[in-house]
C-alpha cells in the first residue's frame, strides 16, 4: 500500500505575523521604547558634553563665537599644574571618606549583628542620616562647624578639649577634614546596612565550628569573616567610591570649593567652570575627564569582581 505523505500545515496569516512580531524574534522592536528613551535623556547628554569639550564657547565673550578648537581643551588641561593638583585633592578626599565610612560602618554593622536590646531602634536611627537630603545635612553640618556660635566649638569647650573658638571651615586641612566627615556620615548607613547584610548572611555553623575549636574573636575575623566578606566590601566600596568622587552637594554648600581651594575637586572645578567662569568649552573638557576615570574605575571593579566569583 502506498503511504500518502503529510502536508505540512502552513501557517495562517495571522500565525506568521504573530510569529514575525514575537518577543523572541523581535526583541528590539519590544526595547524600542526603551531605547529611545536612553537615547533621548542619556546619549544625548553625554553626546553634547563631548561635543562640548571640543569647542570654544564662553558665554562671557560673544564675540570669539563657539569654534572648534580639537584637542586644544584637553591639552591646556593636562598641561596645567592646578589641574593635577584638582586631581590629586580629589583622591585623596575620596580616599579619606571611603575608608572612614568602610571602617565605621562594618564596626557599627559587626556591633549589630550581635544579640543587642533595642536593635531595630539602632537601625532606625542609623537610617537617619541615609533619608536625610544631602544639601540639607551640608547646611545643618555648616552650623555645627560655625566658629562662632556651632555646636562642636561648645562641646569641645565645655570639655576643656580647645582653649578658644575654632574656625573649621576657615583653614586648609580642618576644611577639608570637616568636608569629608560631612560626606562620612552622609554614606555611614550605607555601608553599615550592606555590611550587615553579609555578617547575616555567613553560616552561624561556621562561627560555632570555630568557637569549638579554640579560635579567637581575631582569628574568626580574620580566617572566616573577612575572606566571605570580599565580593561585599568590593561593591560595597566601589560604589561609595564612585558617589564620593562625584560628591557634589556636601562641600559646595559647605565650602564652594574654600578656603583657598583647599576642598575643590574636579567636580566642583567642573561646576566653577561652567556656571562661574561660563567657560562651558573647559567645563565640558573636565566632565569627560571625570567620567572617563569613573568608567576605568568600573572596568577595574568589574575585572576584581569576576576574579572574586572564579
Amino acid at each position: 500500500m502506498k503511504t500518502e505523505q503529510v502536508k505540512p500545515i502552513k501557517p495562517l496569516p495571522s500565525d506568521k505575523g504573530r510569529w514575525r512580531f514575537s518577543p523572541e524574534h523581535s526583541p528590539v522592536l519590544y526595547l524600542l521604547p526603551m531605547l529611545v528613551f536612553m537615547a533621548v535623556m542619556v546619549g544625548y547628554p553625554i553626546g553634547r558634553v563631548i561635543y562640548l569639550s571640543f569647542t570654544q564657547n564662553i558665554l562671557t565673550r560673544p564675540d570669539l563665537g563657539i569654534s572648534f578648537v580639537g584637542l586644544d581643551n584637553y591639552l591646556t588641561l593636562f598641561t596645567s599644574a592646578e589641574f593635577w593638583e584638582t586631581a590629586l585633592r580629589t583622591g585623596l578626599w575620596t580616599s579619606v571618606s571611603v575608608i572612614g565610612k568602610t571602617l565605621v560602618g562594618f564596626l557599627i554593622a559587626w556591633l549589630l549583628a550581635k544579640d543587642i536590646a533595642f536593635k531595630k531602634f539602632y537601625i532606625l536611627l542609623l537610617l537617619i542620616p541615609w533619608v536625610t537630603p544631602m544639601v540639607v545635612a551640608a547646611v545643618t553640618w555648616r552650623w555645627v562647624y560655625d566658629g562662632q556660635f556651632g555646636m562642636l566649638n561648645w562641646i569641645l569647650l565645655e570639655a576643656n578639649i580647645i582653649n578658644e573658638h575654632v574656625i573649621w571651615l576657615g583653614g586648609k586641612m580642618s576644611a577639608f577634614f570637616a568636608t569629608a566627615a560631612t560626606d562620612m556620615w552622609l554614606g555611614i548607613p550605607f555601608m553599615a546596612m550592606v555590611f550587615l547584610a553579609g555578617l547575616q548572611a555567613i553560616p552561624v555553623e561556621l562561627i560555632e565550628s570555630a568557637e569549638i575549636d579554640g579560635a579567637s574573636s581575631f582569628h574568626k575575623l580574620r580566617y572566616i569573616i573577612f575572606p566571605l566578606m570580599k565580593p561585599i566590601t568590593l561593591v560595597a566600596t566601589t560604589l561609595s567610591a564612585i558617589w564620593t568622587f562625584n560628591s557634589f552637594g556636601v562641600i559646595w554648600p559647605l565650602t564652594r570649593g574654600g578656603p583657598v581651594n583647599a576642598t575643590e575637586t574636579l567636580i566642583v572645578d567642573a561646576y566653577k567652570r561652567s556656571f562661574g567662569s561660563f567657560d562651558l568649552g573647559m567645563g565640558a573638557t573636565i566632565a569627560v575627564v571625570i567620567f572617563l576615570i569613573l568608567l576605568m574605575f568600573t572596568i577595574a571593579y568589574k575585572r576584581l569582581l569576576m576574579k572574586q566569583e572564579t
